[in-house]
């Protein structure tokens, strides 16, 4: 068995933060023990293994690691500066918790946050009563948004889009913005939040008016059935409906899977470059 995988005793989960339970501290730790070139391999060995054998998630590593190890690739990808942050801060207070990564390699990202989906609801159901569940709802959130565009090579276009995940990720847009970023931040929250633990826990971590928002978002990007069925889901929602009669995530998906949503911004930036602050 790798290090990776090397059985964890039980240990008492807590906080919200994605570092801050003791099984986290000690993937840290283990994977720190591996050279910084060797890293980027080791957790790619991690996510192929999850996703070729599940049942390792509650056995052989736990859902802390996981969310762990797809936060330190988040720290290494373009907009997730939180985590390198927190990263950086352990590292200097104890460096034997340092297991940054020296660089991002391609497909990471994407394997990280395939990694992180199965397990993002085990995770807050773990932790304490005492933490707050809304913080570590939205520590999936970040990380899924953060995980669902790193490791490309950016041309403007791209540095619109990331701008744009960055806003989405703060919740606010700056005054002053222009409205074909707007329109794509609100609509980057909650698709990021969909992609990181389905249509519930987007509803769950995101008021109504930003999924509404994101409904507008999809018309104005020429997404119409995607925006019709996100519409119907808040209104079953708001009516209190059981999710089980919800549309399903994979509905959604097959909506705006793969390229779609970025071809359709490409498109509307061609369309009206000055919504994008573009001449």
């Amino acid at each position: 068995m790798t290090v990776l995988h090397e059985e964890v005793a039980s240990m008492a989960a807590f906080g919200a933060d994605a570092f801050s339970s003791e099984e986290a501290m000690e993937f840290l730790k283990k994977l720190a023990e591996v050279a910084p070139e060797l890293r980027a391999a080791a957790l790619e060995r991690l996510f192929g293994s999850l996703e070729d054998q599940p049942e390792l998630v509650g056995r052989d590593v736990l859902p802390d690691q996981v969310v762990a190890a797809a936060a330190i690739v988040a720290a290494a990808s373009v907009g997730g500066d939180q985590f390198g942050e927190r990263l950086r801060r352990l590292a200097a207070d104890d460096p034997t918790l340092d297991a940054r990564l020296p660089k991002l390699v391609k497909g990471l990202a994407r394997a990280a946050l395939d990694a992180l989906a199965p397990v993002a609801d085990g995770w807050r159901q773990e932790r304490p009563k005492d933490t707050d569940a809304v913080a570590a709802s939205q520590t999936i959130a970040a990380l899924s948004q953060v995980l669902a565009h790193g490791g490309s090579v950016l041309d403007d276009l791209d540095l619109i889009w990331d701008e744009a995940i960055d806003f989405g990720i703060d919740g606010d847009v700056p005054k002053g913005t222009p409205p074909g970023i707007e329109q794509l931040a609100g609509l980057m929250r909650v698709h990021n939040s969909v992609m990181g633990g389905g249509l519930f826990f987007a509803l769950e971590v995101n008021e109504p008016f930003r999924i509404r928002h994101a409904v507008e978002a999809l018309h104005y990007f020429g997404l119409t059935a995607a925006a019709d069925l996100l519409e119907d889901t808040l209104r079953r929602s708001l009516k209190g409906e059981d999710s089980d009669s919800w549309p399903t995530d994979d509905h959604f998906d097959g909506l705006i899977d793969g390229d779609v949503l970025e071809t359709a911004f490409r498109a509307k930036v061609i369309e009206v470059p000055a919504d994008f602050g573009r001449a």
